[in-house]
């Protein structure tokens, strides 16, 4: 019995065997075309823009993308190596070979490791402009818990520098354009160091043209700016006293005023206070005629302005 059951068995086996299955399609390792190329101007250069294909054309994935084509105008430009599946791919190509005014259509074309080929991307077109060149003298202080950027135009095309963007690179998400050539921050954190970058923009109706760039420049957040200097130093005699008054500083971070005497107009002046004056005037009980004052500005980190012009006692 169990000689007969085990004849059986192998007899199904035998049979499943020998069954042809349904026929399958081959694998058609060819990528999908790219079908999201794009090209902007960047300063001097375009910047031609792509997202690797994921796919093959069967739906399976594309594992084994070898390299692209840029083509200018229908002519090969360049060949790079191709990135990941999926993965957003750019190419900067110089303006000096297309002159501005021109327009140029690109396109892109994947090639895998067997040798096979994509379809021929979307067309991207463009037509390059003269830009702005890069910002000079870009300088940063730290002041008043603030900090503030000063640039001068570009050397090359200022005309065309309609607005600039600024970008701080601890916190790019947050670039702002300005129109001037200045920029404050208010963004403000003793020791840190910070670097920023700015790029000039030529506005063309509704589209913007990033010029040369960006200048760069990078400081440490230590506030080493005086005050400035007070000014309207009076004196206003009283019976045998005197009140010195000043005007007020605008400053932020102003601390104080040190205000200064002495028997001569060029040395010997000394502090009238071991502390800085918080408001603008002093009540001096050992005032005489002839003695003569100055007074300077002190703010929250230390920093003092340069003393006033000297004023005489009458």
């Amino acid at each position: 019995m169990q000689r007969g059951l085990r004849s059986a068995l192998l007899l199904l086996l035998l049979a499943a065997c020998g069954r042809v299955g349904n026929p399958q399609p081959p694998f058609i390792r060819i990528p999908e075309a790219v079908k999201d190329l794009t090209v902007t101007q960047n300063g001097n250069n375009l910047v031609v823009t792509w997202t690797s294909p994921q796919l093959f054309i069967d739906g399976s994935a594309a594992t084994n993308l070898s390299r692209v084509q840029i083509r200018s105008n229908g002519e090969v430009l360049a060949t790079v190596d191709a990135l990941a599946a999926g993965q957003p791919q750019s190419y900067a190509v110089p303006v000096s070979p297309f002159a501005a005014g021109g327009g140029r259509t690109f396109t892109v074309v994947v090639e895998t490791a067997q040798g096979r080929f994509s379809d021929v991307s979307n067309i991207a077109s463009i037509t390059p402009v003269e830009v702005p060149g890069r910002v000079v003298k870009l300088t940063p202080v730290a002041d008043q818990r603030r900090i503030f950027l000063q640039w001068d135009k570009p050397q090359e095309h200022p005309e065309f520098a309609n607005e600039y963007v600024v970008v701080r690179t601890d916190l790019p998400a947050e670039a702002e354009t300005v129109k001037e050539t200045r920029y404050e921050d208010s963004r403000y954190e003793r020791g840190r160091s910070v670097t920023y970058q700015v790029t000039p923009v030529r506005r063309i109706g509704e589209k913007a043209v990033f010029g040369v760039g960006p200048e760069q420049v990078t400081l440490t957040l230590e506030d080493k700016t005086p005050p400035k200097i007070p000014t309207g130093l009076q004196i206003q005699p009283a019976d045998s006293a005197a009140y010195v008054t000043w005007d007020p500083n605008a400053e932020t971070d102003l601390a104080g005023y040190q205000l200064f005497k002495s028997e001569r107009p060029d040395s010997g002046f000394k502090p009238v206070t071991d502390r800085p004056i918080t408001n603008s005037g002093f009540f001096d009980p050992s005032y005489r005629p002839g003695l003569y004052y100055a007074v300077s500005a002190v703010d929250e980190f230390k920093n003092e302005s340069d003393r006033s012009a000297v004023i005489r006692g009458q």
